[in-house]
């Protein structure tokens, strides 16, 4: 991480960002004209960089240029950003929170297991808060399947929380992105999660809730969403199933966008305009065969074989002629999927 000169005014808001509450760092911030004007003395913010600089930590404040809109137009934005990785990605279009109950169920990780890959495909970057359960388990799927994901932690970057989810944490920071408002050395506090759920709706241009408890804390990422003007999105579930009441209870009260397949809240979205504009290709019987097949996943040559009963001449002709239009992609393993960016 390249080191940089900070102005006083940024080394006051690293300084603000070591007091407790958001509220109290909110009411120093508004009761002076300019951050510098809050302290005299610079060392503890001079200290905060060192050891920031010593675990390849980088440091943005709400003075920054590279500071994401998205944050800066709500009520209550952090007024320091620490991070580990691709920071561009906070400024990419079409991120999608995944969140959810850290007792996820059966039901939770077979519509994440689903939905997820299709997200990624899309061309959403998730965005979630690396705790156990849903969070953990989005970013996996997403890494997984090669995309790109940004973690939003309770607690200073050089600590890992939960402890588990270090071997995850190293994996994002270098295929993702990994931000704090806590500098190091704070560990996870009570307080800090729902803190951080604002962050994370407020990256977000939807928020995706595949399964939540009645108290899950994802429920207070949905209030945000909502405060904000992000779409929320939660998936139904078994009205006997205590792991479901939040999201059935969101529907309910009307507050949510009732989603049964990743495409809902693709086309909710917006993502699948230059898909459809393909499809409207005159594709031939065979083409269109294959096409609603990979509509499922990546498929082997002989999965496809099997599937289209075409014969070993004609499969790979037809493969091709899919390639040229730009529908589909041969990948690693002789595997085939319609490219992601559709």
């Amino acid at each position: 991480m390249m080191s940089k000169d900070y102005t006083n005014d940024e080394k006051a808001l690293i300084i603000l960002s070591t007091l407790q509450s958001y509220n109290a760092r909110k009411k120093l911030f508004e009761s002076v004209k300019k951050p510098c004007e809050l302290y005299s003395d610079f060392s503890k913010a001079d200290e905060i960089i060192c050891k920031c600089e010593k675990h390849n930590i980088g440091i943005i404040t709400i003075l920054d240029e590279d500071y994401p809109q998205k944050l800066k137009n709500i009520y209550d934005p952090p007024f320091v950003l620490y991070y580990k990785g691709n920071k561009s990605l906070m400024t990419r279009k079409n991120i999608l929170a995944v969140v959810g109950t850290r007792r996820v169920s059966s039901y939770g990780k077979n519509i994440l297991e689903n939905f997820v890959p299709k997200f990624v495909e899309a061309g959403f970057v998730i965005v979630s808060g690396l705790a156990r359960g849903v969070d953990s388990i989005g970013h996996r799927l997403c890494l997984d399947n090669r995309g790109e994901t940004i973690a939003v932690v309770a607690n200073g970057l050089d600590i890992c929380y939960p402890p588990e989810n270090v071997d995850l944490e190293t994996k994002i920071v270098q295929r993702g992105l990994v931000i704090s408002e806590y500098p190091v050395g704070e560990k996870s506090l009570q307080y800090h999660f729902p803190e951080r759920n604002r962050i994370i709706s407020a990256l977000s241009d939807g928020v995706f809730i595949p399964e939540a408890g009645e108290k899950s804390g994802s429920l207070i990422t949905a209030d945000y969403a909502i405060e904000q003007g992000r779409e929320l999105f939660v998936v139904p579930g078994n009205i006997f199933s205590s792991q479901s009441v939040g999201c059935n209870k969101k529907i309910k009260e009307l507050q949510a966008t009732i989603v049964l397949n990743p495409q809902d809240v693709i086309e909710a979205m917006g993502l699948y305009t230059n898909l459809s504009s393909k499809r409207n290709l005159q594709l031939n019987i065979e083409q269109q065969t294959i096409m609603q097949i990979l509509e499922d996943g990546c498929k082997h040559f002989y999965d496809l074989l099997e599937k289209t009963g075409m014969s070993i001449g004609q499969l790979p002709a037809v493969l091709t002629e899919l390639e040229v239009l730009g529908l589909i992609r041969k990948i690693q393993g002789n595997f085939y999927e319609i490219v992601p960016s559709l």
